[in-house]
């Protein structure tokens, strides 16, 4: 099965996906920053694929500890039969990231751009062509909800922070965000999705150690 035909094949079916991070209890527990990973879910809870940020030993311990949330960062997806989907990188930035997203081949299907913003907290999102399909401008008292919108300013997705409850909030900065996208192609999909990710890191990686 060819890179376009499994990637598209996961994201075509669906019109919401859930992104739990998962956080190991060394890492509540003593503060040590490790990678990020993730799971896939279905609306209902099943797992239907995996993610984890890419980087292991000392060197990239350091890295994630003393850059944060500017780090360069990969991150590879996986579907739950454990084949690639997805590969996303991001460089050390000062101030406007870049995200690529590419297929297990290195094809790239498209960048999360992000903009400069005083009250708005903004993004691009392009395809592969590096033309722009959709934009978040969400204000930035809208901590929880950055809606997905198109050249008419119609609201075409949603990328949203579920609350964990309380204690959750307190303990762990483990994160769960609901992506919505009815009608868009898996293209489409496949860059909101990514999205994701680039708004945990920019705006949530870190909500423990500011709280």
């Amino acid at each position: 099965m060819s890179d376009d035909i499994r990637t598209s094949q996961f994201f075509e079916p669906h019109d919401q996906l859930l992104i739990q991070q998962v956080k190991e209890w060394g890492e509540i527990i003593t503060n040590f920053e490790t990678r990020n990973k993730y799971q896939i879910l279905s609306p209902s809870g099943g797992e239907l694929g995996f993610m984890a940020e890419q980087g292991k030993g000392i060197g990239a311990t350091l890295v994630r500890m003393f850059l944060r949330t500017h780090r360069p960062m990969k991150v590879t997806v996986w579907c739950s039969e454990r084949k690639e989907l997805l590969s996303l990188e991001r460089p050390f930035f000062w101030f406007f990231s870049d995200l690529t997203v590419r297929d297990s081949a290195g094809k790239i299907l498209g960048h999360v751009y992000r903009k400069f913003g005083i009250i708005h907290k903004k993004y691009d999102l392009c395809n592969d062509k590096d033309q722009i399909f959709a934009r978040v401008n969400t204000p930035i008292w809208r901590l929880w909800t950055f809606k997905i919108l198109d050249s008419s300013d119609r609201e075409i997705g949603t990328v949203s922070k579920n609350w964990g409850g309380l204690l959750k909030e307190i303990f762990t900065d483990a994160d769960r965000f609901q992506v919505s996208f009815k009608g868009r192609s898996w293209l489409e999909k496949a860059v909101i999705f990514s999205a994701a990710i680039s708004i945990d890191m920019d705006f949530f990686d870190d909500n423990q150690r500011n709280n």
